[in-house]
């Protein structure tokens, strides 16, 4: 049974949270069903009674500051601050944190393993020494990326596909939690159900936040640079947009993850050049609601693939935070949060005549687009902000492993 976030906990007896050193650290259940642990992968069940456990989060990034990099700092930031844990920014510094057990063998009675969350999975060759000096309780999983790369159209070689499905299975294996982005995601890549936790994606809003409302009809759009992400059709769909608002401009802000992104970049600047009304630049994160604030509607075109049914791009919710109305295709995961919220307007298809459509309804009625955009920032106040789905994973988290949750 998958328990996705906001799950009540159950009857069971939780831990006590005791003082060590000055330190509050969790101690696992004496009273844990170890039915809440399931029996495959190097991980055991954390079942020593009364012991102190202290925790370590992996929390990598890249100092970046675009779409991954923020979740991967975020995701389990509460965890961390609730635990008192010891953070540290990649796998070789958590080598040289981590207590070695090894080396202690003189004590009567080794110290446990301490607990470890990750925000994203260990090379397998690591995984080892991982399971070894700590006990990996849960790693973020929120791309497939075989999946990913075959659905933007990039190769790969069999050999790196190859050291992709290892990578993944050794985690899997190793991580007695999976959190992932949607049940959806799980459910196309094969993950265990029992071993989810539906994490969510989110924001940070107190960045990410409105600007003026724009003077000159705008549309942007915030996207790695590659094929097969709508980039071409919302050009196409703008070039009809002006045929009715003709002073609209479009906004294309692009981040080259790689040597072709930043190829990709240069090839459509060449197709654009004689197109004023198209600016393509990027959006520091540093002042990305500022920049956000030049569109008037922000949209989101991805094309007719399953990888894009399955997950929730980070762009969703900082263009959430930054108060102005979406336009998305119709993209499975991503209209569950847009329809029922009314933060957004749904294109019909994905061809440029489905997105002009609606684009075209939103920047000629103000009072709908402002309205629109009003929701969209509570939405993202309210549910979406990466404290809030922190607290939730925790607390999932903390009732799976029969742990008290630290305040």
């Amino acid at each position: 049974m998958s328990v996705g976030l906001g799950a009540k906990p159950s009857g069971e007896r939780p831990a006590r949270l005791t003082p060590v050193g000055g330190r509050r650290y969790p101690l696992h259940s004496m009273t844990s069903p170890s039915s809440d642990h399931p029996s495959s992968g190097s991980s055991t069940p954390a079942s020593d009674p009364s012991s102190e456990r202290p925790w370590f989060v992996m929390r990598a990034g890249r100092g970046r500051g675009w779409g991954g990099e923020i979740r991967r700092a975020r995701i389990f930031e509460r965890l961390a601050e609730r635990t008192a844990a010891t953070v540290v920014g990649d796998w070789p510094s958590f080598r040289l944190a981590v207590p070695k057990r090894r080396r202690r063998g003189w004590l009567r009675r080794r110290p446990p393993r301490p607990f470890l969350a990750a925000s994203e999975g260990a090379p397998p060759g690591w995984l080892d020494w991982i399971a070894d000096l700590s006990d990996p309780i849960a790693v973020a999983i929120y791309d497939d990326v075989v999946a990913q790369t075959k659905a933007l159209g990039m190769g790969l070689t069999r050999e790196r596909e190859a050291e992709l499905r290892l990578r993944r299975r050794r985690n899997e294996d190793a991580f007695r939690w999976h959190v992932v982005p949607t049940a959806a995601f799980a459910d196309a890549f094969g993950y265990d159900p029992d071993r989810i936790i539906v994490g969510g994606q989110g924001t940070v809003a107190s960045h990410v936040r409105p600007g003026p409302w724009p003077e000159i009809p705008a549309v942007g759009m915030v996207s790695g640079a590659a094929p097969g992400r709508g980039i071409e059709a919302l050009i196409a769909a703008m070039r009809l947009v002006r045929d009715v608002v003709p002073e609209a401009r479009l906004y294309l802000w692009l981040v080259d993850t790689s040597p072709a992104g930043a190829e990709y970049i240069e090839e459509l600047r060449t197709t654009t050049e004689r197109d004023e009304w198209i600016e393509i630049a990027t959006a520091p994160y540093a002042e990305l609601g500022a920049t956000l604030a030049k569109a008037t509607v922000l949209v989101i075109p991805h094309p007719d693939i399953e990888y894009m049914d399955v997950i929730l791009p980070v762009k969703l919710f900082d263009s959430l935070a930054a108060g102005r109305p979406l336009v998305v295709t119709p993209r499975r995961e991503t209209v569950k949060i847009v329809e029922p919220n009314e933060v957004g307007l749904i294109a019909a298809d994905d061809d440029p005549a489905s997105l002009a459509e609606p684009i075209t309804r939103l920047l000629r009625d103000e009072a709908l687009a402002r309205r629109m955009g009003a929701s969209a920032r509570a939405l993202a106040e309210r549910e979406y902000d990466w404290a809030i789905l922190g607290d939730r994973i925790a607390d999932e988290i903390f009732r799976r492993e029969g742990l008290t949750p630290g305040a």
